[in-house]
């Protein structure tokens, strides 16, 4: 049997998801760029396969939509953007991620 839930409920509902998957995303986020920065500075190169499986990771980070397209375009172009993320998720631009 399926329970009613008023609208209200389902947007706070859909608000708290929202938030969770932040928050998730965030974490991960900090985790990749560890290990983005790790790679880099052992000399890997952008087309590596250890380099593009760390960009395939923040690739799914981002909101979607406009988000993801601005983030991909910004800093998952070349090695010289992937050196440009800044290390916490709250300096990404607004447009750019949550």
């Amino acid at each position: 049997m399926q329970l009613k839930r008023s609208p209200a409920y389902m947007a706070l509902y859909a608000m708290y998801n929202q938030l969770v998957k932040r928050d998730n995303a965030n974490l991960a986020y900090e985790d990749a760029i560890i290990l983005l920065d790790n790679l880099l500075s052992s000399s890997y190169r952008f087309e590596s396969t250890e380099i593009q499986a760390a960009i395939s990771m923040l690739e799914k980070l981002p909101a979607y939509g406009a988000c993801a397209r601005n983030f991909r375009n910004r800093y998952l172009k070349d090695e010289y953007t992937l050196r440009s993320l800044p290390k916490d998720p709250k300096k990404l631009p607004k447009g750019h991620w949550h």
